[in-house]
């Protein structure tokens, strides 16, 4: 199946005028339009329109000489070209390229043949929900549960684990590849959640209750630990918070309360700028900054409790 595309160069103020027009080459094709800046500065813009069926040229030429002498304005470089139909999923899918951060390797399906025999491979495609590690937090994230997972040698697996805005549930399958324990991941959004679970899935992780005990994820959707569920599964040894600077800020006092004596918290989705008063907030509760992931103007966060 193919369509097909008006493309022309015209004057910003002629753009309604010309709208109108290809609004009106068939009633039954309403077609799909946008416009873009040529050059910073410029009036001149490049308007494109997309129909599923081909349009008169002609018509729209004749129709467009009744304009232009009126007002004066110019029109040029006005084309029509026959437009392949694309799975436009999958090419988007392809501009993602793997991310390696530290211990983890994530990447597409479309790159399942680069995937090094040293890291540990954790299978995201882009989806709705937020975390297929290529931006900045997600992969300081990654980096510090890598870091976390060396520290805790010889034995020291943490009992519980939760991953608070989930999002796709990227950090939470990274947990359960290291951490043979149920892996908590909660998302005020039920479509994390349920992306978070089809995630698990793709990557052979057990999907499992959060009181069950048994290994792999148990995804929960709540607003912060508005479910009493989510409270009664911790305390947490390791609780992973990738979300925003001010919710970090206002759920403090709660994420502390449900982080074990001696557990580990890793933050993240704040900018270097916002760092101080995140960790304030923080501080107040009896934690303090041990290590600092920076990956371009955000950064992550690993804290413990003062000691």
């Amino acid at each position: 199946m193919t369509s097909w595309k008006i493309e022309l160069k015209i004057d910003q103020d002629l753009i309604p005028l010309v709208q109108d027009i290809i609004y009106g080459l068939d009633e039954d094709d309403f077609p799909t339009l946008s416009d873009f800046e040529i050059i910073e500065g410029n009036n001149i813009r490049l308007l494109e329109a997309f129909f599923t069926g081909k349009p008169d040229l002609t018509l729209f030429q004749n129709r467009l000489k009744d304009i232009l002498p009126a007002n004066d304005l110019t029109a040029s470089d006005l084309r029509l070209t026959e437009v392949a139909e694309k799975d436009w999923v999958s090419e988007s899918q392809k501009l993602l390229q793997p991310v390696d951060a530290g211990l983890f390797f994530v990447y597409g399906s479309h790159d399942a043949h680069k995937v090094p025999a040293d890291r540990i491979s954790l299978l995201v495609e882009a989806g709705q929900a937020f975390g297929t590690g290529q931006h900045e937090t997600t992969h300081g994230c990654l980096l510090a549960i890598g870091e976390l997972a060396g520290e805790l040698t010889g034995g020291k697996t943490p009992k519980t684990a939760l991953d608070l805005g989930c999002g796709s549930g990227l950090l939470a399958l990274a947990m359960s590849r290291i951490w043979p324990i149920t892996i908590t991941a909660s998302d005020i959004d039920p479509i994390a959640t349920e992306t978070t679970i089809l995630n698990a899935a793709a990557n052979k992780i057990s999907v499992t209750n959060l009181s069950s005990g048994v290994a792999g994820i148990a995804a929960l959707t709540s607003d912060g630990f508005g479910d009493s569920a989510l409270s009664a599964a911790g305390p947490y040894d390791v609780i992973v918070a990738n979300i925003l600077a001010k919710p970090l800020q206002d759920m403090a006092s709660s994420i502390v309360a449900n982080l074990s004596q001696g557990g580990v918290l890793i933050l993240s989705g704040l900018l270097g700028t916002q760092e101080e008063a995140v960790v304030a907030a923080y501080e107040k509760t009896g934690m303090e900054l041990v290590k600092r992931y920076v990956r371009g103007e955000w950064n992550s966060l690993m804290l413990r409790h003062k000691t």
